[in-house]
């Protein structure tokens, strides 16, 4: 019986764990985390340095450099990731996969929408949640998937009917020896796509199409500035000389414009219909924790963008925001890029700016001469609190801190959820 190792027992360990076994493997798990692997006592064997295996399933966040990795690449044993497991797997479904650094999720869940509202059978998948293996032989007319470069890393057999690379800025510096060698990791997307499928780049980002001109691949470019296929003028997105008009949508900033673009032109061979877009695009809303409207009071509006993860998804959200307006909470891990794009757009559209988490000191020292208010907090409660008071009357908080939340949270998901929370903590002390 062959045998195979799973490294990292999240969402996507655990799925490519009960698939293998399915299959016939002998299957032993691994994980940093020692309780973790007690909730899989008596399922599944523990890894033993001394067994030999037959192929290794590597979780995104296990980094390459880890010892049992190591080992293992000593021992000759094929590492790959879940994502080029279920490549190994499908058959006729058509995949449309999306990468970039920022806009993935919504663009993949537009795309779904999009498929699903012109009738077909789609399952949306991979960095966004659930893992792709787990649509493996459910014969969906469409594969959606979110890549995300980790995972790009170990892919060869998945390749797209249609690929798009949002954008790729500076980010994951911690994982990645320069932003160069990040991008060209994005990059390999383009060249995993079909010889006769579609590669869909953003139009503006100038080192990712160089990035990607040796794919000989049919390509389509958005651009919030260039006329094209599809256009952006005016406060429209233009398909031909169909209008769409984003104050009748639920999403706004020119992030999400971006992200429709885009997720029209991955859909052009298969969804073409404009009233079917339009009604899509009108039902759709803004993604948990992405630049997401929380509540509005003594005249503060405040925002959730806590999957603002990096400088650029941080400088995306503030730019949809009114001048001078904004008090942003900044900080958690830094990722090891450079806050100076942050602190050139905050100078426009900030009035202060509250630091929290790990990298508070350093990205303090980019906002010295700052017009407005810079001050620390030692806890989101007292974040959220020092920010309303700098921006009470007439004003915007926004939380979108341009760091990873590690320092203080699980994920991104409980900071998103903490900084509500202490927003009704707030209203309740002065409201009752």
């Amino acid at each position: 019986m062959l045998k195979a190792l799973v490294l990292g027992m999240g969402m996507s360990g655990v799925s490519a764990s009960a698939f293998l076994k399915k299959a016939g493997y002998s299957v032993s798990i691994y994980d940093d985390n020692r309780e973790v692997l007690k909730t899989f006592d008596g399922r599944y064997a523990i890894y033993e340095s001394s067994e030999k295996y037959d192929i290794a399933i590597l979780s995104p966040g296990i980094p390459s450099d880890h010892s049992i990795v190591k080992k293992l690449n000593e021992d000759g044993v094929e590492i790959i990731g879940e994502m080029e497991l279920a490549g190994r797997y499908i058959a006729n479904e058509k995949i449309i996969a999306v990468t970039g650094t920022n806009g993935k999720s919504t663009t993949v869940s537009i795309i779904a929408d999009l498929l699903k509202d012109a009738g077909f059978n789609v399952f949306l998948c991979g960095n966004i949640g659930k893992p792709v293996i787990d649509g493996v032989f459910h014969h969906y007319d469409f594969f959606v998937i979110e890549i995300s470069s980790f995972q790009l890393e170990t892919l060869k057999s998945i390749h797209p009917d249609v690929s798009l690379i949002l954008n790729v800025s500076p980010d994951h510096l911690d994982r990645y020896s320069s932003y160069e060698n990040y991008l060209l990791t994005k990059a390999e997307l383009a060249k995993l796509t079909r010889p006769d499928g579609l590669l869909v780049l953003n139009g503006n980002d100038e080192p990712l199409i160089a990035a990607c001109s040796p794919v000989n691949v049919e390509k389509k470019y958005f651009s919030i500035t260039r006329e094209g296929e599809i256009t952006y003028r005016n406060g429209s997105i233009f398909i031909g000389n169909d209008e769409i008009k984003m104050e009748d949508l639920n999403i706004t900033g020119i992030h999400n414009v971006e992200n429709i673009m885009a997720s029209v032109l991955g859909v052009s061979r298969w969804v073409n219909d404009i009233n079917t877009i339009k009604t899509t695009l009108t039902k759709f809303r803004s993604l948990p924790h992405r630049t997401e409207f929380v509540d509005e009071f003594d005249g503060v509006s405040f925002y959730d963008d806590s999957k603002g993860t990096n400088v650029g998804a941080a400088e995306m959200s503030l730019a949809g925001f009114d001048d001078g307006k904004v008090v942003v909470i900044l900080g958690g891990v830094d990722k090891g890029g450079s806050y100076e794009p942050l602190r050139n757009l905050a100078e426009k559209k900030c009035k202060g700016v509250v630091l929290i988490g790990q990298a508070a000191d350093i990205i303090k020292p980019y906002f010295e001469g700052f017009s407005g208010a810079v001050t620390e907090a030692d806890s989101m409660s007292q974040a959220v609190e020092k920010a309303f008071f700098l921006s009470k009357n007439d004003g915007i908080v926004l939380l979108s801190p341009a760091c990873s939340s590690f320092d203080w949270y699980k994920n991104y998901k409980e900071r998103g959820m903490d900084f509500r929370n202490r927003i009704k903590e707030l209203k309740r002390s002065l409201h009752g």
